[in-house]
């Protein structure tokens, strides 16, 4: 059975997520399944070895029996690409990543290769996805983000630039789509995609709790410290909102589980965040968590008061703007003790994705 080859149409597309799905699908189907991420920017020292922080989260979130994280066969550490474009070393780094897939096929019913960025990430060293899938003779799976014509377009536009590379596409699996617009864009695209040649293996809903973390991982992400509420960190965050405005126009923004981040002097702001979580109702809750920025932590009464409300609450020495910056273009990546957002990538793919057909199109 051929490799299957995931790549993205675009960066952070949802790759890893639904390789996870994938490998918890075959499995159930009694195959033993490996997967490696061999190159890629994201570097994790493990054991010595220099893995993808994709590859080490993977390996850890599902059985994959025995079988460690991978060693990446092109780590792309800072300051590699610019070296590589004056000194090329094609030949050498492709059989790097041939030889990976060899060890993996010698010893796995299916593998797994997952692709760096989108499509042609990597391109400036001949080592794009079309290129690594031609060099080990893997078949590519497109993953896609939901619409109609411009997903359309981007899948079009990537499935022609592998097979311009001598890659074989086998084709799409269109990730994110509206549930609103479910059966609509299902149809629609599905349709555009005959009309060109493109076969469609599953259209995946959007699911917000894939995209939303905790604030446990909020915190580790921002290296926050934790003031208190350490019993309800793992509440996830539904959006963030700026708590800088006049109380009683704040009060009206916690809704859908915000993680508000106001001025830790702000006890105006911070004592309304508190009554409404202290009393909050409903699902989802109004309110997730606290992040207090500007180095301040309230004092007295306050400081008391939030303590007692058990709402999870975060200093950042940072000041606000920066703070919601930061978060604002972050993508939180699956961990392994996620395992509410692993449940649901697991059963997204299960139900919407055409296994058996992926499997057909892996025939030698």
């Amino acid at each position: 059975m051929k490799p299957l080859y995931v790549v993205g149409t675009q960066r952070d597309i949802g790759k890893t997520t639904f390789c996870i799905g994938l490998i918890s699908a075959l499995q159930r189907r009694g195959l033993k399944v490996g997967y490696a991420k061999p190159l890629g920017q994201r570097v994790h020292v493990d054991g010595g070895h220099a893995v993808h922080e994709d590859a080490l989260v993977v390996s850890q979130v599902m059985d994959m029996g025995g079988m460690g994280p991978m060693e990446m066969a092109v780590p792309l550490t800072r300051g590699r690409v610019e070296k590589e474009i004056y000194d090329l070393h094609v030949p050498e780094l492709s059989q790097k990543v041939v030889t990976m897939c060899e060890r993996l096929r010698q010893d796995h019913d299916v593998v797994v290769i997952e692709g760096m960025g989108h499509v042609a990430t990597g391109a400036v060293l001949k080592l794009s996805a079309a290129d690594s899938a031609r060099v080990i003779g893997a078949r590519a799976l497109l993953i896609s983000g939901g619409g109609i014509g411009k997903a359309i377009d981007d899948i079009s536009l990537c499935t022609n630039f592998l097979t311009s590379q001598g890659a074989q596409c086998i084709g799409v699996v269109v990730n994110k789509v509206w549930p609103e617009k479910y059966e609509r864009i299902k149809e629609a695209t599905t349709k555009g995609l005959e009309n060109l040649g493109i076969r469609c293996y599953g259209m995946i809903p959007y699911e917000g709790t894939l995209e939303s973390p905790t604030v446990r991982q909020v915190a580790q992400y921002l290296n926050c410290r934790i003031l208190c509420g350490t019993g309800a960190l793992s509440n996830r965050v539904g959006k963030t909102i700026v708590g800088a405005m006049e109380t009683s126009h704040m009060v009206s923004y916690l809704t859908d589980r915000a993680l508000v981040i106001t001025p830790g002097d702000r006890n105006d702001n911070i004592l309304a965040i508190v009554s409404t979580y202290t009393l909050m109702t409903g699902s989802p809750p109004p309110v997730a968590g606290l992040i207090l920025t500007g180095g301040f932590v309230p004092l007295g009464s306050v400081m008391e008061l939030l303590v007692n409300s058990g709402i999870p609450t975060l200093q950042c020495s940072d000041d606000t703007y920066a703070v919601a910056a930061r978060l604002g273009e972050t993508v939180f990546k699956i961990t392994p003790e996620d395992t509410e957002r692993i449940e649901v990538a697991v059963d997204l793919v299960s139900k919407h994705v055409d296994i058996s057909a992926i499997l057909e199109a892996l025939g030698d």
